[in-house]
């Protein structure tokens, strides 16, 4: 019980204001603020909470700016000559800047981006004021070439540190759009992290769905068909490729890379062997790119017609007659392949 009414007695005297201009009076006005945004029953409440609401974070901030810069607290915040209090102060900024002035309760990437020069700017600014002896007032004073040298360091370093926020960002947003990146070959990479657990086959799952449409497609097409439309389709297929890609991608998910994968056909054999491969044009490390490819074997076989009625009298049962078997074309698909680096230019 003493240790409790101690350590009460050691809060209450740090929190109690010596004087009314003190951090301690900034402190207790955000908090007054925050409870008064609390009850607020406006008949605009979130416009009147977000007006309070905003006073109590700059009271909390000029509180807490305050607070850092006591001699005991710079003290252990301070290693390696390093103060590191206005980097405390630059992310309540931030946090009051990107999430309670826009609304959001969890802020945004260009709270984590704006942090560091924002911080540098908050260490910088004491280093312009100091303290008149007489009137014991705030005056403008010039840093000297020794601290001006410390500021521009200061600055282009947190300017450096905001720039890999931004390129961790982006690289983020790049695989989540762009999935199919996620496929190449990332372990000599500096900057992109690739988790133990990967599905590489996941990865390149648009170029797959790519293939497996347009495999369906080309069944539709060409199954049960006479064997001279099968013939003249193939024949005509550098004019039939653009409509078979266009079915393709219409069926597609809607995505960011949904544009950079191609569909290309070609026959590689005199079996009309049909060769579907989706071709990924986005970045990759590889000078060619790569791309994943299905063989479609297109065969005839003999099937029986529906045979021939014959119906010579009304009361009389309609009269059958055998049909000649016909040709037609059947459709037999195989596995897509692993991915494979495009040897030779496309046309």
């Amino acid at each position: 019980m003493a240790l409790i009414n101690d350590a009460f007695k050691e809060v209450r005297k740090l929190m109690q204001p010596p004087q009314w201009a003190s951090w301690q009076t900034l402190i207790f006005l955000s908090i007054f603020s925050a409870l008064v945004a609390a009850l607020t029953t406006s008949p605009q409440p979130q416009i009147a909470q977000r007006i309070i609401s905003s006073f109590g974070w700059l009271f909390l901030v000029l509180g807490v700016w305050w607070f850092i810069y006591e001699p005991t607290v710079k003290k252990k915040l301070t290693f390696f000559n390093l103060f590191l209090g206005p980097w405390l102060v630059g992310a309540l900024v931030c946090v009051w800047f990107f999430g309670t002035i826009e609304g959001r309760t969890v802020p945004t990437q260009a709270a984590f981006i704006s942090w560091p020069p924002i911080s540098s700017i908050i260490w910088a600014c004491p280093k312009f004021v100091k303290s008149d002896p007489k009137t014991k007032s705030p005056i403008y004073t010039n840093p000297k070439k020794d601290h001006r040298q410390d500021i521009i360091l200061v600055l282009l370093s947190n300017l450096v540190l905001s720039c890999w926020f931004q390129f961790y960002f982006q690289i983020n947003t790049w695989m989540a759009q762009y999935p199919s990146l996620r496929a190449d070959d990332l372990s000599r990479s500096a900057f992109v992290w690739r988790p133990a657990q990967f599905d590489k086959a996941a990865a390149l799952s648009r170029g797959a769905d790519m293939l497996n449409i347009a495999a369906q497609e080309v069944r539709s097409q060409l199954e049960g068909k006479p064997w001279s439309e099968v013939e003249r389709w193939l024949e005509q297929l550098d004019q039939n490729r653009p409509a078979l890609q266009q079915q393709v991608r219409s069926q597609l998910p809607r995505v960011a890379e949904a544009d950079l994968w191609n569909l290309e056909t070609q026959v590689t054999s005199a079996a009309y062997d049909l060769q579907l491969r989706a071709i990924w044009t986005g970045p990759t490390s590889r000078s060619g790119g790569y791309e994943l490819s299905r063989t479609c074997r297109i065969s005839q076989s003999r099937r029986q017609g529906p045979p021939t009625q014959f119906n010579f009298n009304n009361n009389a049962p309609a009269a059958t007659a055998p049909t000649t078997p016909r040709l037609v074309g059947t459709v037999q698909c195989g596995t897509i392949t692993q991915p494979q680096q495009i040897k030779q230019a496309r046309s």
